[in-house]
């Protein structure tokens, strides 16, 4: 017996020629007339016809039966399947099932699942067989079943039930991958933690005031259990393990850790990459300078130090030693970077520290680099240079006998200080600039010796073989569009010259020409007049002076500090004495042209006193000899005015009546003597 397509059949020879059951000539006869059904001819090679087996009449087919009663155990056999087909949506769904399952559980689960899709083909397959054929026999199709479901557990060892097969079957069919799972999946034997428990249990451990440790909770909560009228709990591991499992710890950590320390456990982290070439990134940071050192009282002391460092080649640019990280020690780090490295860099990271804060505000950041960007406030993580550090501290630092330790947190005996032995000692402790110079060798041994820890090769080293094509060296200009500073407010320029205040210490400027005096005709024409100053912090011995207009700052003088002459005769120098006689004599010739230049256009305007009867006023601090000596210059066109007064109209030629008959201040005077009322009125008007 076998199957043609999904009709149960038997073969030509279990008839005829084997089994004998019936003759050829007898076989023939029968199949004329219709009594057997002939589904397939034997024609050609090797083949042989096959005959429905319910066609065939009662008799025959008993025969046929007690001849073979096993033939429809052998047409089972073939109906059955030895294999199954894998099933990634089961895999994915026990994958991500929660509660979640162990792998082997896991492995199981999906096998069986597998298992049933394949019962479930050969149950439609078989019934669809016995419709075709005109019958319907359950019972069959389920022994088909059920006889694969063996044969699959002989061959893979799936863990389906043999004696509830059918159950779990109907199961299956009906709600799906879900009827495989263990009800008791995900659950400890020890414990069954219900919403309201959970909850009590949550607060127990969330509670500020007061705190509770685990002991404690076991015995608050089976107090306020029997309140509340939950479960009493038998055992404080029943607690310890729902607190602490995975899923409820994010729960209650914060609570009981702090809210960083939470982000520190929970919170995703990225994975970046260093920069590639040099200059791409620099961090500025500062912190505990880990030597100790004796102050003036002789008393051991710390003191901070802000580092700049190159994130490719983790090179110290530059730095300062200062006791607190501000605006100023942040500017002479920098500097001393931007120094060394002869480019400004594309990018700075620092933190949100309040020197930070500062010189972003003054426009620092932005004259220094492309992109200034703060690290994440609270996030260790994102600081590379504490990475740095801390090599750093382990490796040069850490040889010094006056070594502090590294950070506070450090749980290695090695990263901490032998106090006993440093305070036995604190004779021998450096000042602080021995400290200053101790500091610069280790910072030369960490550029210069020590390796970078992925390339081996010197940091120094590695920072000068690398190449930036963006970078951009720095020229003088450069220099002083980067770290000159703007005085935040207007300075106005007196007959005293320019001060103000920086830090709490004062600076006194004016402005000076090639011979080393004041620039006279830029002062007169600047007095009262407002101004920003710019300066270098490093180098006060110069500051630029801007005129603010309705265009923007526009630059005016270069002043420098002024120059200071000692009053006692006793003390001034000779260099003082020359300059204080210059200058007098400065200023009284100055006073002069002023006062020559303004009669000759109150004599130009007819606006003069003589015009009216009256005398101009003569300088009181020029005698008349100087005055008369000036007069004579200034004729000649020798004396220099330091203020130009606008100049008259030159007039045409026709509207000259007659030529004067002066060329000078005095020959004017002369003239006007002999002139009348009527005709000075006519002159002037």
């Amino acid at each position: 017996m076998e199957m043609y397509g999904k009709i149960r059949c038997v073969t030509f020879p279990e008839l005829v020629s084997q089994g004998r059951i019936l003759s050829k000539p007898n076989y023939d006869k029968k199949v004329r007339e219709g009594k057997l059904r002939v589904v397939r001819p034997g024609k050609g090679a090797g083949s042989y016809a096959l005959i429905d087996y319910t066609s065939l009449p009662a008799l025959i087919r008993e025969a046929y039966d007690r001849l073979y009663p096993n033939a429809l155990e052998e047409m089972k056999e073939q109906l059955m399947s030895n294999i199954i087909r894998s099933d990634s949506k089961a895999v994915e769904f026990y994958k991500t099932y929660r509660p979640a399952i162990s792998l082997d559980r896991q492995a199981e689960y999906v096998l069986n699942a597998e298992v049933m899709n394949e019962l479930i083909r050969v149950e439609k397959e078989t019934g669809a067989l016995h419709s075709k054929c005109g019958y319907s026999r359950k019972s069959i199709v389920w022994e088909t079943v059920q006889g694969t479901c063996e044969k699959l557990r002989e061959r893979y060892g799936h863990t389906l039930p043999a004696t509830r097969l059918r159950e779990k079957f109907n199961a299956y069919k009906k709600a799906g991958y879900i009827a495989l799972v263990n009800k008791n999946t995900g659950n400890q034997a020890a414990r069954v933690v219900v919403p309201e428990v959970a909850r009590l249990l949550l607060k127990l451990r969330r509670s500020i005031v007061p705190r509770y440790t685990e002991a404690q909770i076991f015995d608050e909560y089976n107090r306020q259990a029997v309140e509340r009228g939950l479960n009493i709990i038998k055992s404080p591991t029943t607690i310890k393990n729902y607190l602490n499992d995975p899923a409820v710890m994010p729960m209650w950590y914060a609570a009981v850790y702090g809210m960083q320390k939470w982000k520190a456990k929970y919170a995703s982290l990225m994975k970046t990459s260093l920069p590639q070439m040099r200059d791409a990134l620099w961090y500025g940071d500062g912190t505990k300078l880990n030597l100790y050192y004796k102050n003036e009282q002789g008393k051991m002391c710390t003191t901070s130090v802000y580092e700049v460092m190159d994130a490719y080649s983790e090179t110290l640019l530059g730095y300062d030693i200062s006791p607190n990280e501000n605006f100023d020690s942040q500017y002479r780090a920098y500097r001393m970077a931007v120094e060394v490295s002869g480019s400004r860099p594309y990018e700075i990271v620092t933190d949100n520290q309040g020197g930070h804060k500062k010189g972003d505000a003054a426009g620092f950041f932005q004259r220094l680099t492309i992109l200034h960007r703060p690290t994440m406030p609270y996030n260790g993580q994102s600081k590379t240079i504490e990475n740095a550090f801390y090599r750093f501290q382990a490796q040069v630092l850490h040889a010094i006998w006056h070594f502090t330790g590294q950070n506070v947190n450090t749980k290695k005996l090695n990263s901490k200080p032998n106090l006993e032995f440093i305070e036995e000692n604190a004779y021998a402790l450096p000042t602080l600039e021995e400290l200053k110079a101790i500091y610069k060798e280790c910072r030369n041994r960490w550029n210069n010796e020590e390796k970078h820890f992925a390339t081996g090769i010197p940091h120094m080293e590695m920072y000068r073989m690398s190449e930036n094509p963006e970078a951009v060296p720095v020229n003088e200009i450069d220099m002083m569009q980067m770290f000159w500073l703007c005085h935040p407010k207007a300075v106005t320029y007196t007959n005293y010259g320019l001060r103000f205040e920086i830090d709490k210490q004062q600076y006194h400027y004016d402005v000076y020409a090639a011979d080393g005096l004041r620039d006279e005709a830029w002062a007169l024409r600047n007095t009262g007049r407002e101004f920003t100053v710019m300066y270098d912090p490093m180098d006060m011995t110069r500051v630029e002076l801007w005129r603010n207009t309705a265009t923007g700052a526009k630059y005016s003088a270069t002043a420098t500090p002024k120059v200071s002459v000692s009053r006692a005769t006793q003390e001034r120098t000779p260099e003082e004495s020359g300059f204080m006689r210059r200058t007098i004599e400065r200023n009284k010739e100055t006073m002069a042209a002023i006062q020559l230049e303004g009669e000759r256009f109150d004599l130009d305007e007819r606006i003069a006193a003589e015009l009216f009867g009256l005398s101009t006023p003569k300088p009181k601090n020029l005698s008349r000899k100087k005055m008369d000596e000036c007069r004579e210059r200034y004729d000649h066109g020798k004396l220099s005015v330091p203020l130009s007064l606008p100049e008259k109209r030159k007039q045409e030629e026709t509207e000259i009546d007659n030529e004067a008959d002066y060329s000078t201040v005095g020959e004017y005077t002369k003239a006007l003597s002999n002139m009348t009322l009527d005709e000075l009125a006519l002159d002037r008007f």
